[in-house]
């Protein structure tokens, strides 16, 4: 149940559909993959690092021996540093942790505990050795310079320290064959992992290629049969819902339109045949009676065309008498249009006048409030000469004290001079300027009176002109009526000398289609059984 629902899902998806979902699918497990190199690189990052401390521990060593050397020699050395980062270094190769990676930055980093017993026993022995070589270099320290027993201890220490560094390196050559070894697994892996992948791929690239060539090849076959003339092959089966199921039901659908039509077209073929006797029988018939209409259709289109020649004189007159009409209500229309035009500039050219007059009087008034300035400003300077003079007698009371105050009081009366000269000159140009303004008020009024008198008579024509307009509109109506009403007769004649002439035609055409029709008919049956012996073709 579950396996036909799985089916069934899939056959109703689109290819799109399913060529997407493959993709994704791979693309999945690409990611996969990806990730799993990433897992790898970070991992073999991790051991090279563990490998770097463990023989960073050989170094380590080394510079506690000579540290201590330093430090029985007198020189002040942090030996107790060196050895603290060793047993830290130690325990977090052992144990797992936080450990210090770069000596000259302190920069720290978390280790994985030992991999396997045997690097952790080679560990224990290594922190072993290091509590004996930390003893032997206390113990080394703690003697004197002159103690036999010193070289005795030094010799101690720096075998110590020798077994220390082999048991570094010993644990090196084994992290290091951990790690090759782990390295060597995750790629077997990886190629594990990729074969089936590969094979996976085949696999839903073989079957979604035969869900499209196998019905391809289906609908290719059936096409070639019915392009044969087979139409007896069965429908084919529509498998899915997909392009490919549309596919073959679109086909299926025209095997069967195909089939219709092949029938109906032998039916038709044997109703041709029958139809063809029938239009010959009927052609004949129609051949005598037309010879008789074709005489008295002559007769009468002699007499309509008689009757439209003078129809066409009337018109014409009429249609000349409309268009003088037409032209000179045009005439009036733009005459009236250029008499509003004129009204309407004549009302602009006044409400313009009465602005300049507006601002002439603004500009008197603020004249006046110019001149009212300047007589102030006078005032003033005639005060200031006073004060001038006055102060001119101040300072000849307090002679050479008051030379200084003279000197001023000299600038202060020229200064007041000057202003008052200046106020006489801009009253003289106000003066001037107030006699403009009012000339140009006087001229401005006559302007509005001489507008007002032109927008009248303006108004005056608007109204004459528009009389005569619709006067003349008026007989342009009555006119376009009697041309309309000639139209319409001449209009009327022509179409019956037109049928006329038509049904002269036909008749003539009637006489010379009769032997075609009899020709024609006797094609048609050859066509029809023509068209029967092609259908034979087709087996139904």
């Amino acid at each position: 149940m579950t396996m036909n629902a799985k089916r069934s899902w899939w056959k109703d998806l689109k290819l799109r559909r399913k060529f997407s979902t493959v993709s994704l699918g791979f693309t999945l497990v690409l990611a996969g993959l990806i990730s799993f190199n990433v897992m790898v690189l970070r991992s073999q990052t991790q051991n090279s690092l563990v490998t770097d401390m463990a023989g960073r521990q050989r170094m380590l060593s080394q510079k506690f021996a000579k540290e201590v050397l330093l430090l029985s020699g007198g020189v002040a050395v942090d030996h107790q540093a060196t050895l603290r980062l060793m047993r830290d270094s130690l325990a977090a190769l052992m144990e797992g942790g936080e450990a210090v990676i770069n000596l000259d930055t302190g920069a720290k980093a978390d280790l994985p505990a030992a991999p396997n017993l045997e690097i952790r026993a080679k560990l224990a022995e290594q922190a072993t050795l290091l509590r004996q070589y930390e003893a032997s270099a206390t113990g080394f320290l703690a003697l004197g310079a002159a103690d036999a027993r010193r070289a005795d201890k030094l010799k101690e220490l720096l075998g110590l320290q020798a077994q220390l560094s082999d048991s570094t390196e010993a644990v090196v050559k084994m992290l290091s064959l951990q790690a090759e070894g782990a390295i060597r697994g995750m790629i077997g892996l990886e190629i594990i992992v990729g074969l089936i992948c590969a094979l996976s791929g085949l696999v839903v690239s073989s079957l979604i290629g035969r869900q499209i060539a196998d019905p391809l090849a289906a609908c290719a076959e059936a096409a070639r049969k019915i392009a044969e003339g087979d139409l007896r092959i069965k429908p084919l089966e529509v498998s899915s819902t997909d392009e490919i199921g549309v596919l073959q039901q679109a086909f299926d659908e025209m095997l069967y339109s195909q089939r219709d039509i092949a029938i109906q077209t032998r039916s038709a073929c044997d109703a041709l045949t029958a139809a063809a006797a029938a239009i010959l029988s009927s052609a004949q018939e129609q051949a005598a009676g037309t010879k008789q209409q074709a005489a008295a259709v002559q007769e009468i289109t002699t007499t309509v065309e008689e009757i439209s020649l003078s129809g066409k004189q009337v018109a014409e007159r009429s249609r000349q008498v409309a268009g003088t009409a037409e032209a000179v209500a045009t005439s009036g229309n733009a005459g009236l249009h250029a008499v509003r035009d004129a009204s309407a500039g004549m009302e602009a050219i006044r409400e313009q006048t009465e602005t300049v007059a507006e601002n002439i009087i603004t500009l008197s008034e603020r004249t006046q409030a110019v001149g009212e300035i300047i007589a102030t400003v006078n005032e003033i300077a005639e005060q200031s000469n006073l004060v001038a003079l006055n102060a001119a007698i101040e300072a000849a009371d307090a002679r050479e004290q008051g030379r200084r105050f003279s000197v001023v009081a000299g600038e202060i009366k020229n200064l007041a001079d000057q202003a008052k000269e200046a106020t006489s000159q801009v009253r003289g140009i106000l003066e001037q300027t107030q006699k403009g303004i009012n000339t140009s008020v006087m001229l401005t009024e006559e302007a509005l009176k001489r507008v007002e008198l032109g927008r009248e008579k303006s108004t005056m024509s608007e109204h004459v002109i528009r009389q005569m307009s619709d006067n003349i509109q008026e007989s342009v109506h009555a006119f376009q009526q009697i041309v309309g009403a000639t139209n319409q007769q001449q209009i009327g004649l022509e179409q019956v000398t037109q049928a006329l002439h038509e049904i002269r035609q036909a008749s003539q055409q009637t006489a010379q289609t009769t032997a075609q029709l009899e020709k024609a008919s006797l094609d048609l049956s050859q066509l029809g059984q023509t068209l029967s012996r092609t259908l034979e073709k087709y087996r139904l």
